[in-house]
């Protein structure tokens, strides 16, 4: 009916000036509008970024009108900048929060330990990456008769971030730490981060942390959640669990005194994830990109991501424990947030299952159960990463909310995030009402009714801005690589079909466009088969294409056919 508030009044982009007119041209795709800028400053030259405050938006066919507020410069580190103004990502926090972090200790006192359940002599270890810095989960398994004891440590984070404080109010505002290629936009400052919050290995660290009984077939049979006190014996990362798992005698000799436990945690592993594929579980194997910069910040290579039986294990462990805390507290009727992720919508669905029908797949739709034997059925054939691709399209995106209404493609019925306070805010928010829950009982935490929803909505925005700005980061890495790749051909596949082209992605995930035009003046699109018709040739999503680099302009690769 009409426009109440503008969703971008901020706009980063690229400056253009010619013999009559100045105006800066978008970095951010959804803003698609060069924008006229009738007074630019005299130091702003052509090719620079800036940053452009919108006075008046488009209308009746002029283009939208803005005025220059900050200079970004030329380079690389004006592209980071770019992305982070377009999505107002601030890197440094106000001087009152930095102020407030610099008062948090950095040890554990005496004081705090006292009450905790001791895990301190348990060969408890954390999995990360490599380069992690903001290290927030440690395991631990036993064996407990024919079953297990699992033990899922996450940063007691809500001990030091107290309510309504300038550190939590700041961190309510970023709703998660954003990660860009090479650096990251934490929801902490780095003193809680990467300092006291972080479970660093052999010093004293508060937790939360959820024990659960799981029986000789991967069920869980109970769970409890008690204010946790540990030090963690070794700091792990995947490739060298993985290698301890796989039988490296190098690596199992200079790890020895946690070997026994990670072969006990892979075979409990094993058994949760045996289980979750049975009942139902929806896995869309798509590969995933790993980023490689040099010293100075620059895209050196793309790889595929490999994912490792270590990766396996840290998230059935960490799944298990999101699923154990969401039931206790939907049991209780307590306030809390939920990580909610909703059936297909029927619209999109019906799409999903007409576009099976031209691949001559039968599907009808229906449960997670359903969705899983799909994929399982294309697992392998060329049209595997195709109907992947298009089905996690199909599906809802995940939100925080307050009814625990589970989890369509885990197939579970309980669900939260648990295991992330450092940088997320609803585990965060969680986090505070199991400490209440604990120390006070059910009455007390009746009090976070009003800020639990607060908290799931606020959430839910940042988690969606995050996304975007990580894959614009991502996107302009990759770019950056392609341009020294211009000439040369690859090997690709159709990822995606619209009426401007073909996308078409590289073994390595990196993905640019054959327009359109370039496939020839008959090109004619289908948008019902996710299909484009070329004279005799019809081109789907999934099929092999040999491709040539054109261009790289503006973050965006554009490829040709290399052949006719």
């Amino acid at each position: 009916v009409r426009v109440v508030r503008r969703g971008m009044d901020v706009v980063a982009g690229v400056f253009e000036r010619t013999a009559h007119h100045a105006f800066v041209v978008p970095a951010e795709k959804k803003y698609y509008r060069d924008i006229f800028i009738p007074h630019p400053p005299k130091k702003l030259r052509n090719g620079q970024r800036a940053v452009v405050r919108i006075l008046r938006y488009f209308e009746d066919g002029r283009n939208p009108e803005g005025e220059i507020v900050e200079i970004l410069g030329g380079g690389r580190e004006s592209e980071i900048l770019a992305i982070m103004r377009s999505y107002h990502l601030i890197e440094e926090f106000p001087p009152e929060v930095a102020a407030a972090a610099e008062k948090v200790p950095s040890a554990v006192s005496e004081k705090e330990m006292r009450g905790r359940t001791d895990f301190t002599g348990y060969p408890t270890v954390t999995i990360d990456g490599e380069d992690a810095k903001d290290l927030d989960d440690a395991i631990c398994v036993k064996r407990k008769g024919k079953g297990y004891e699992l033990y899922v440590h996450i940063a007691d984070v809500s001990h030091y971030v107290r309510e309504g404080g300038v550190i939590d109010k700041e961190a309510f505002k970023r709703g998660t730490s954003v990660y860009f290629p090479g650096c990251v936009f934490p929801m902490l400052p780095r003193e809680l981060s990467n300092g006291i919050c972080s479970l660093n290995p052999q010093v004293d660290r508060l937790t939360l942390s959820c024990i659960m009984d799981i029986d000789g077939r991967g069920k869980i049979t109970s769970a409890r959640v008690t204010k946790g006190l540990i030090k963690t014996k070794r700091r792990m990362n995947y490739d060298n669990v993985a290698a301890i798992l796989e039988g490296d005698e190098a690596e199992r000799a200079e790890n020895a005194d946690v070997c026994e436990m990670l072969d006990t945690a892979k075979e409990l592993a094993v058994l949760l994830n045996e289980r979750r594929t049975a009942r139902g579980s929806i896995e869309f194997d798509l590969p995933e990109a790993k980023i490689i910069l040099d010293d100075k910040g620059v895209c050196t290579d793309v790889q595929l991501y490999e994912h490792k039986i270590s990766h396996m294990v840290v998230e059935e462990f960490m799944l298990a424990a999101n699923e154990s805390v969401a039931a206790m507290f939907d049991k209780m009727k307590a306030p809390f947030v939920y990580r909610v992720h909703e059936a297909p919508p029927p619209e999109k669905e019906l799409a999903f299952i007409d576009y099976l029908e031209a691949l001559g797949i039968n599907f009808s739709g229906g449960t997670p159960a359903d969705y899983a034997a799909l994929m399982e059925s294309v697992k392998g054939t060329p049209n595997e990463r195709a109907v992947s691709r298009i089905g996690l399209r199909s599906m809802s995106k995940a939100k925080y909310m307050t009814k625990d209404a589970g989890h369509f493609g885990l197939a579970l019925r309980h669900y939260c995030h648990f295991t992330s306070p450092i940088r997320r805010y609803p585990d965060l928010q969680i986090h505070r009402i199991i400490s209440a829950y604990l120390a006070k009982g059910g009455a007390y935490i009746k009090r976070y009714a009003k800020i639990v929803t607060e908290a799931a909505s606020q959430s839910s925005v940042r988690e969606q801005i995050a996304l975007a700005a990580e894959r614009r980061a991502d996107d302009m890495k990759k770019a950056e690589y392609m341009k020294t790749k211009v000439g040369e051909e690859f090997d690709a596949t159709v990822s995606s079909v619209t009426e401007w082209g073909l996308f078409v992605e590289l073994p390595n995930c990196i993905e640019g466009l054959i327009r359109k035009e370039a496939l020839g003046e008959d090109a004619e699109y289908n948008e019902k088969l996710h299909v484009m018709k070329v004279g005799d040739v019809v081109w789907t999503i999934g099929a092999p294409v040999r491709v040539k680099c054109d261009s790289v302009e503006n973050g965006k690769i554009n490829f040709v056919p290399a052949e006719k």
